[in-house]
């Protein structure tokens, strides 16, 4: 535990120094210490680096070879992906997620034909991060793949199905987005949402309207932000009312939600509405002067401190999140965060 411990501290220190000392734990017995190790050598590392965490693709442990391979996602290491590919010729199920969102990631052409059948596996997990892989790489397979899986008996690979379209989907996919509107299940209520918005599938919007009083803040978040990308001029009232309630801000002690189901997700969403509401509404008034959506700003606006208008702003999937000039709620307020909603449908 301690030297695990002083892998994971040493990971987040800068310099040659903290490298020199990480090195020898690569070659501890634990597969715990191993894993920190990999991770701090390979979290902020040049591109020097990564072929020693590559060999790690070939460690005996599931955890070390899931390690190397998020460094390798996260770095787009193209020279990764043979020892990908054959970290997945076993059976093994721990690291499988790993190894396929970091070929997402990598976007690997020849990765696509596993990718596919990955996304047939037995285990749940595994079927969502290939789904997630094809969508990310919006592979052609995707399309058939994601429309296969609107139906899956699980609720989170529908989910991810759902999100995938929303990146390879096109209008015909419309009545089945619709359907999935009425899963049992939030996730799939929430991918379906934003793949409408984000698909622009215009003639959704009265029923995505709808979906902002969903009980699960997930979806009401994924409906404020597509309202916004579809344009949807009746939704200024609902959104102002809903901005009006939303909380600004979580206290960062708040533990995260949990999402119920057959497993579970933890969610931020409520956290996040309020923001999103803010940027909806700005994208509706396409920068004109709007009465129903200066009102609700402008009161909106009035709760929250000079401190809080500079934090960074928290905003739903698809938008860019962080990067070395986050947007800041007061970059909401002021309009300059916000982009046009272009139509697709009718």
């Amino acid at each position: 535990m301690v030297r695990r411990a002083a892998a994971t501290a040493l990971g987040s220190v800068p310099g040659r120094a903290a490298l020199r000392a990480l090195t020898p734990l690569l070659r501890d017995p634990s597969d715990r210490v191993r894993r920190q190790a990999v991770l701090g050598i390979g979290w902020k590392a040049d591109r020097s680096r990564l072929a020693t965490v590559r060999r790690f693709l070939r460690d005996p442990a599931p955890r070390v070879r899931a390690a190397a391979a998020v460094i390798a996602g996260r770095h787009r290491d193209r020279a990764s992906v043979p020892g990908l590919l054959a970290c997945l010729d076993g059976p093994g199920t721990w690291e499988r997620p790993s190894i396929l969102v970091a070929l997402g990631r990598i976007g690997a052409p020849e990765a696509i034909p596993v990718l596919v059948r990955e996304a047939e596996h037995e285990a749940r997990w595994v079927r969502v991060c290939a789904i997630h892989a094809l969508g990310e790489m919006k592979a052609d397979e995707a399309r058939a793949v994601a429309r296969a899986h609107l139906t899956d008996a699980a609720w989170s690979v529908r989910g991810a199905a759902a999100i995938a379209l929303a990146s390879v989907g096109n209008r015909s996919d419309l009545p089945r987005l619709l359907r999935l509107l009425d899963d049992p299940h939030a996730w799939p209520r929430r991918g379906a949402t934003y793949a409408l918005g984000r698909l622009r599938l215009v003639s959704s919007a009265a029923r995505v309207r709808a979906e902002l009083s969903d009980p699960s803040p997930d979806v009401r978040l994924a409906a404020i932000w597509a309202l916004g990308e579809l344009g949807d001029e009746a939704a200024r009232e609902p959104l102002a009312r809903l901005l009006s309630g939303a909380n600004p801000a979580r206290d960062p002690s708040e533990p995260v939600a949990p999402i119920r189901g057959d497993a579970q997700l933890g969610t931020d969403a409520e956290s996040r509405l309020f923001d999103a509401a803010v940027q909806a509404l700005q994208r509706l008034a396409h920068g004109a002067p709007d009465t129903i959506v200066d009102t609700a700003l402008r009161a909106a606006r009035g709760r929250l401190s000079e401190a809080e208008l500079d934090r960074h702003a928290l905003l739903p999937l698809f938008e860019p999140q962080g990067g070395r000039s986050p947007t800041t709620v007061r970059d909401l307020f002021e309009g300059t965060a916000a982009g046009a909603p272009r139509r697709k449908d009718s």
